[in-house]
C-alpha cells in the first residue's frame, strides 16, 4: 500500500500548497476546504519553522507531494 512520507520537514516553507491540494483533490466538489485536508502544516513556537503532519485517514493519493516544491513530501 502506498503512503506519503515526510522526508525533509526542515525544508518546509509554510506555503500550504500541500494542504490546499489535499483539500481540493480529495473532495468530489473540487473546492477548497482546509478543514477537510488530511495533511496539516503548523508553525513551531512562533518561529519561521513548520511542522507537517499527516492524518491517519490519508488515502495516499499523492497530490500533496505533487504540489510540494520544497522536497518535504514524497509518495512511497
Amino acid at each position: 500500500m502506498a503512503k506519503i512520507v515526510i522526508e525533509n520537514m526542515q525544508n518546509c516553507a509554510g506555503c500550504y500548497l500541500c494542504v490546499l491540494a489535499c483539500s481540493f483533490f480529495t473532495r468530489q466538489e473540487r473546492s477548497f476546504n482546509l478543514s477537510e485536508a488530511k495533511i496539516n502544516v503548523s508553525r513551531i513556537d512562533g518561529q519561521n519553522r513548520f511542522r507537517v503532519s499527516i492524518d491517519q485517514n490519508c488515502s495516499a493519493c499523492g497530490q500533496c507531494a505533487n504540489f510540494c516544491h520544497y522536497g518535504v513530501l514524497s509518495k512511497m
